[in-house]
């Protein structure tokens, strides 16, 4: 029996590990191929492909990738996860948190198909081999589907905050490239022109915000239809600052609207919305420290203050 259980164990650590080392790998490949794009559209990087051995790490790196796609492609194959309306709206999720690979959703679909059973193999065994919880098989049963619920709602949790922390770099560095825009606006530089460069200047410092610039730009000047692009952008920045952004481009084109004033004026608003956040935050501040120094605070000090009393008293009835 302690055998068996040993076996299972170690096969069930062992999946693990594969799949965490997977989406590890994953996840660093990807941040490096969007990380270099926007350096080379910024002008800080140089695409290199005569070295003999940069070019067979790429390789090495292009040959473990297309494994574990492969894998989990193989794997999610026979088995439907996601309906019609739930895969175009994963699929939007993505594109919002930077996976834009065609392959992102099949990585989705695996570690939605494989955490649940990795997290329950793991609790089950924690607590039913190890004895961990020992408060009773309703307890114990319990604990067991808990992180069988934590393993199905687990991908969407880190797709969820992957995707807020890219949609709050880019609010937080959208103001000063519209400021820029500005200023290449008044230099006289058209928009695709004045794009580009806050594409190489935005790269330095916000690389989110200068790869999605960067592909506006791209598609601004391929695409004879230039609403589209500017619509592109905003449907992959679901931010109502984007939205007015991209609103505010596509009316300076078809009303003859200056662009360096319509930028201006969206800068402010922006600058204003980010100082009232700022001034709400500090408001709720109060209500919020409220509990923290009832719990910490507040006891601490009426030993201080209450204390020495206390003691004395006590001298006094031991004392008679």
């Amino acid at each position: 029996m302690d055998s068996n259980l040993f076996v299972v164990f170690a096969l069930s650590a062992g999946l693990a590990v594969v799949f965490i080392l997977s989406g590890v790998v994953m996840w660093y490949l990807n941040w490096r191929a969007r990380h270099h794009r926007v350096m080379v559209a910024a002008g800080l990087a140089v695409r290199n492909s005569g070295s003999g051995g940069k070019a067979g790490m790429s390789r090495d790196k292009r040959m473990i990738n297309a494994g574990l796609l492969d894998f989990m492609r193989r794997t999610t194959s026979g088995v439907t996860i996601l309906k019609d309306k739930q895969i175009k709206d994963v699929k939007t999720k993505l594109v919002s948190a930077g996976y834009r690979s065609s392959d992102a959703l099949v990585v989705y679909s695996f570690f939605k198909l494989v955490a649940p059973f990795a997290l329950t193999v793991g609790a089950a065994i924690y607590v039913y081999g190890f004895d961990a919880i020992g408060r009773g098989p309703a307890i114990d049963a319990g604990a067991v589907l808990l992180a069988a619920l934590l393993g199905t709602r687990l991908p969407d949790m880190v797709l969820d905050n992957s995707r807020k922390k890219r949609l709050e770099e880019v609010e937080k560095s959208l103001p000063d490239a519209l400021d820029m825009l500005v200023i290449c606006a008044e230099a006289g530089l058209g928009s695709d022109m004045a794009l580009k460069r806050v594409v190489a200047e935005s790269g330095r410092t916000a690389t989110v915000l200068g790869e999605e610039l960067e592909l506006t730009a791209m598609e601004l000047g391929f695409s004879p239809d230039r609403k589209r692009a500017l619509d592109n952008l905003a449907a992959r920045v679901p931010l109502p600052s984007v939205q007015a952004f991209s609103n505010s481009m596509v009316q300076a084109e078809k009303y003859g609207t200056p662009l360096a004033k319509a930028f201006k004026v969206l800068s402010q608003e922006q600058r204003n919305e980010r100082m009232m956040r700022a001034e709400e935050k500090a408001s709720r501040l109060p209500a919020t420290m409220t509990v923290p120094m009832m719990v910490f605070i507040l006891p601490a000090l009426m030993i201080v203050l209450i204390g020495p009393a206390v003691i004395s008293v006590m001298d006094n009835f031991v004392g008679r």
